[in-house]
């Protein structure tokens, strides 16, 4: 009787002990929040970086080009390839995705609206 109720206090002594430490791991590492957070400056840059990689994607299958032949047209090395070639939006500024574009031979224009 006594290896039971010992074996069950030390498990609830571990839960206790143990649980708020998953707690704060899990908000720590999954915050969600920070979504929420983005103001509307950052949804607009966003949303232009999203639709100047977009165009790079095209142009890059549209071409069948692979990673040395956009190190070389884009004149760039082989990790910001990857990045292109993953989109990794995040990785780039607006001014940089322009020039990368502008590289492909192609025009970027920006329209402006009122809200």
């Amino acid at each position: 009787m006594e290896k039971p109720l010992i074996a069950g206090v030390l498990i609830l002594v571990l839960f206790s002990i143990l649980t708020p430490c998953f707690i704060w791991i899990n908000n720590r590492f999954n915050n969600y929040e920070e979504f929420n957070e983005l103001d509307e400056e950052a949804l607009v840059k966003l949303e232009m970086k999203k639709q100047l990689m977009q165009e790079l994607h095209h142009w890059i299958n549209g071409n069948n080009l692979d990673a040395r032949q956009i190190q070389k047209m884009l004149m760039v090395n082989p990790k910001r390839a990857a990045d292109i070639i993953y989109q990794r939006i995040d990785q780039f500024t607006v001014d940089s995705l322009t020039n990368f574009v502008l590289r492909t031979g192609k025009t970027v224009s920006v329209s402006i609206h009122e809200k």
